[in-house]
């Protein structure tokens, strides 16, 4: 948005006419009576400011298109091109997040023009990143500068069922190959070799120009005996280099060209034509114990320890309460019923069950976070663990009554909230 303020001086008028940058709003120029001659350039002052925060534009350059004036902004938006020549000028302001505009300004006659300018934010467009990316095997390719054939084990498997031996596979895939062997139902002497490696023979009558072969990156001596007697179960990969090309990097010894062959990890190897066995993968757990790194408040133990400690003491009371009813211990330490035997059993059942419950119910409660919680079944099987002891030592008349059952208390008042309260800690779940 552009505003204009004039300013006067006593002998001559500016009128400055401008359009619109965004949103513009314009204030008319109030003219002044001109006296004697009228200067020729005028000043003009002003501030570029931002339409939302109201804040003033620092960096803004500020061009008057066919003069040499221009001008920056400060860090208040404040800008002053000085000497603006009478006439009509356009008006360029640049700025990275801004944008560019331009504007038609008319200057007349000499003093000074106040100008504010204010800009809105406009989305920058950048010109598309595109990326290439190289295999490794490409990158070895360009570094050593020289060409080659290879073999893929997927080729390989392919061709199981339609080579005899790797020679006659080499022959099939790579191209400017040729085989000879002496007999096509031995695979022994067999003569594999560039169809140029016979121009490059210093000797007319040698029998075969075998290329150089490297098994797994050691030199073959005798390679005639090797193209039948390695399966092809046995191979991971084949790299063929021309006799042209194999020089720069074996030097004399790959005349006629290299083979470099490499075998298949221990492990990976079957026969010709077998199948695949299938391969089981066993499912991986999770941990059997939570995993705590993934509860940032962290177990709360004191809260778990009374949660179970008065759900313990709840449900031990009434439990103890209901098997008084039919179950008494007499001045002998003998256990004495007076109900049937079924209710007998369903005190006894009643009278192990309520304090499990109420402590595994305590210590949930008490544990209870915002990220997990604790699990009846570990906190159940915890307090049975200490309800057994418990009870039985209680309840024995023998030995040193009076200790044995002092630890049987023990078990049943304590014990059993803090096996509760261990269970709560090791077994938890994610809500």
């Amino acid at each position: 948005m552009w505003d204009y303020r004039n300013r006067c001086s006593g002998r001559s008028a500016a009128l400055v006419r401008a359009t619109v940058l965004g949103v513009v709003a314009a204030f008319p120029l109030t003219p002044c009576a001109a006296s004697g001659q009228e200067p020729e350039r005028t000043d003009v002052a002003g501030v570029v400011i931002d339409v939302d925060s109201q804040r003033g534009i620092g960096d803004v350059i500020l061009r008057v298109l066919g003069t040499p004036v221009s001008a920056a902004s400060d860090e208040q938006g404040r800008f002053l091109l000085r000497g603006v020549p009478s006439g009509t000028w356009t008006l360029r302001v640049d700025h990275l997040r801004y944008g560019t505009h331009r504007h038609q300004i008319a200057v007349e006659g000499g003093g000074s023009v106040s100008l504010q300018i204010r800009l809105d934010e406009e989305a920058i467009e950048l010109a598309p990143l595109v990326v290439e990316a190289e295999s490794s095997q490409t990158r070895a390719q360009l570094a050593r500068g020289s060409s080659f054939w290879e073999v893929t084990r997927a080729e390989i498997d392919r061709a199981m069922g339609t080579s005899r031996h790797m020679g006659d596979l080499i022959r099939q895939t790579v191209p400017g190959i040729k085989l000879r062997q002496a007999s096509n139902l031995s695979q022994s002497d067999i003569c594999l070799e560039f169809r140029a490696a016979a121009s490059l023979s210093i000797v007319n009558s040698r029998p075969c120009n075998h290329p150089q072969v490297y098994l797994d990156g050691v030199a073959v001596s005798n390679p005639q005996y090797l193209y039948g007697s390695v399966g092809l179960h046995n191979l991971e990969r084949i790299e063929v280099i021309p006799p042209g090309e194999a020089g720069a990097r074996y030097g004399t010894g790959s005349l006629y060209g290299v083979l470099l062959l490499e075998t298949r990890r221990p492990g990976n190897e079957r026969a010709v034509g077998e199948r695949a066995a299938p391969v089981f993968v066993p499912t991986r757990r999770g941990p059997i114990t939570f995993d705590w790194s993934q509860e940032p408040a962290g177990h709360k133990t004191g809260r778990t320890v009374l949660g179970a400690l008065l759900g313990n003491a709840a449900g031990l009371g009434l439990g103890v309460a209901l098997a008084r009813q039919c179950i008494s211990v007499d001045s002998q330490s003998e256990i004495q019923t007076s109900c049937g035997t079924g209710t007998n059993i369903g005190v006894g059942a009643l009278a192990f069950a309520l304090p499990a419950v109420g402590s595994a119910l305590g210590a949930r409660w008490g544990g209870d976070s915002d990220m997990s919680v604790g699990r009846m079944v570990p906190a159940l099987l915890g307090a049975s663990m200490m309800l057994f002891p418990g009870y039985a030592f209680t309840l024995t008349s023998t030995g040193d009554v009076e200790a044995v059952n002092r630890v049987g208390q023990t078990f049943l008042a304590l014990g059993v909230p803090l096996a509760v309260t261990m269970a709560d800690r090791l077994f938890r779940r994610l809500k």
